[in-house]
């Protein structure tokens, strides 16, 4: 009885989430964005690249941001400086996001949200995210709503 009661706390130490802790990590990620205000239309889907740094449940994130050359729009660099909250043992996160809009011409800086689920297993992980980016441009207010889709390694 000794031997089994050692074995199922072994194993739940081995599936159970990792306790809070510091260090970096690097994720990848797909995101689908549309606009939804004044009209709908589709954005260019993107890929970004985002390093950053976690001590206990805030993160320090930087977003580097490219979007492809598709429905007749050109494709743009941005830079996302993020802050993100990770509860330790629960799957969901959100995340402040500073978006510096294509580098390439005229920036434009909005602040919006994330929120988000993931899974971890050894430090490598899948997530599955909603974005908000409310943006101004030539005096008219944007509204873009983004999925995005992608892998960590070190959370």
């Amino acid at each position: 009885m000794r031997k089994l009661a050692l074995l199922v706390l072994a194993a739940a130490f081995a599936v159970a989430p990792r306790a809070a802790s510091a260090g970096f990590f690097i994720e990848g990620s797909l995101g689908w964005p549309w606009h939804t205000n004044p009209s709908t239309y589709r954005e260019p889907t993107n890929i970004m690249v985002t390093p950053g740094f976690e001590i206990v449940w805030v993160s320090a994130e930087l977003g580097i941001l490219g979007a492809f050359a598709q429905f007749d729009q050109p494709g743009a660099w941005s830079l996302r400086p993020m802050v993100g909250l990770r509860p330790p043992a629960f799957p969901l996160y959100g995340k402040l996001i500073f978006d510096i809009h294509d580098l390439s011409g005229g920036t434009v800086t909005s602040v919006g949200g994330a929120l988000g689920a993931g899974i971890n297993l050894a430090g490598l992980g899948i997530f599955l995210e909603g974005d908000y980016i409310p943006r101004q441009s030539n005096g008219e207010n944007l509204a873009i709503w983004e999925i995005r889709l992608g892998v960590s390694f070190g959370h």
